[in-house]
């Protein structure tokens, strides 16, 4: 009878066991243990977004929502390269967001940034301005711009904000008007 109690024991511990070595019978196994965060993460949250589609951005008193919209490749003497501009739309929900065209960064697929233009009047139409947003509702838009080497691939465009970091994703290329 004690055998039998004794395997009862054996496989109820067994099976309860938390992984499969067996060490984990006896307490010596740390693998199955689940992390507990100890604290908050401290950084901007980083956020997949879309073309076309308004997605929150934060700063540390204030919130805003951002589309960035119509990619394209822009026809320009003044580079060499290719000039890539996508139009910025921000409206301030609460605080007072500041952004402007150093928020905004553009990568290869491979995650190598291209150069934003710092100055890009004379070469698009509506260059995005820093900005200060003051009242809810308001809302500033603007075109931001960089130069990709021709034949090269855009892979993603991010909005870094103190809270936030909005991350499209780029699946369709644009057209390049200069291409024969």
């Amino acid at each position: 009878m004690r055998r039998a109690v004794l395997a009862a024991v054996i496989v109820a511990a067994a099976v309860s066991a938390p992984a499969c070595s067996p060490a984990s019978l006896f307490g010596d196994d740390d693998s199955g243990a689940i992390p507990v965060p100890t604290a908050q993460q401290s950084g901007p949250l980083p956020s997949s977004q879309q073309f076309d589609r308004p997605f929150p951005v934060a700063g540390e008193s204030w919130d805003a929502t951002v589309t960035l919209s119509n990619l394209r490749i822009v026809p320009s003497t003044a580079y060499s390269d290719a000039v890539v501009v996508v139009d910025v739309r921000a409206v301030q929900a609460s605080g007072q967001p500041e952004l402007g065209p150093d928020d905004f960064s553009a990568f290869d697929p491979s995650g190598r940034p291209f150069e934003r233009i710092e100055s890009p009047a004379g070469t698009i139409d509506d260059p995005l301005v820093p900005s200060v947003l003051s009242f809810p509702g308001e809302e500033i838009r603007g075109m931001v711009a960089w130069t990709m080497p021709r034949g090269h691939r855009i892979g993603r465009i991010d909005l870094v904000a103190p809270r936030t970091i909005g991350s499209v994703t780029v699946t369709r290329q644009p057209e390049d008007p200069t291409a024969t």
